[in-house]
């Protein structure tokens, strides 16, 4: 119990559900590796190996899969999760304290970001399969989720190499940044459309929030002092 305890400290702060749901199973798993010799690149290889299983199912066989794409994609989260985990408690890689190294924070970054959109495509080919009509629809939802990724990855990029004192955004406790994180948690998104199999309405609301958010921080820079 103290080893979980001494792991669980090294989590991020997300949205609520990640932060009280995904988390905790993400550092009682780290707690039983730690014994291990898996290493968090490993970690993050088992990751994407489970978000590509999810794809497959979505492409071959969806109608009858979708609680194992389900339990694949929020599996992919949680190993996600725990790959930083378990390399700032060890302090390994990235976080060694005297030989830091990028390799294992690199295909972390690319594989989360690149993983998102691939699932995301290929619910889209499975949306426009069901219905040509929707060929719009998907388009325009993988094309949003594309330009907020770039965003984010550029936001955070020319805010860590911005004067530290004007790097903050906010009170990142308050109950409208909680909402945000909340409504942009694209694995609550797969949660409730895949079960309920209204891809559609995925691309509808996961886009609007995302198109929302992504306004949201035009403004927030527009009328700043960064």
């Amino acid at each position: 119990m103290s080893r979980y305890r001494d792991i669980i400290k090294f989590r991020k702060s997300f949205d609520l559900v990640t932060n009280w749901v995904h988390y905790p199973i993400a550092g009682f798993l780290c707690t039983l590796l730690s014994f291990t010799s898996i290493t968090p690149n490993q970690i993050t290889l088992l990751a994407v190996l489970s978000e590509l299983g999810a794809v497959y199912c979505i492409l071959t066989d969806f109608e009858s899969t979708r609680i194992w794409i389900v339990a694949l994609l929020q599996l992919g989260w949680i190993l996600d999760l725990m790959d930083g985990m378990m390399a700032r408690y060890k302090k390994i890689g990235y976080y060694h304290p005297t030989n830091p190294t990028l390799k294992g924070y690199y295909w972390d970054s690319v594989s989360d970001h690149a993983l998102r959109s691939l699932v995301l495509t290929s619910l889209g080919y499975y949306l426009t399969q069901q219905n040509q009509n929707w060929v719009i629809l998907a388009f325009l939802g993988i094309s949003i989720h594309a330009i907020t990724q770039v965003e984010h990855i550029l936001r955070d990029f020319i805010l860590k190499n911005a004067d530290e004192n004007k790097s903050g955004n906010g009170n990142s406790n308050s109950l409208i940044n909680h909402f945000v994180l909340l409504i942009n948690n694209i694995y609550l998104y797969y949660f409730i459309f895949i079960l309920w199999n209204r891809i559609e309405l995925l691309f509808i609301f996961l886009p609007t929030f995302q198109f929302m958010l992504l306004i949201k921080r035009f403004f927030q820079f527009s009328f700043s002092d960064y």
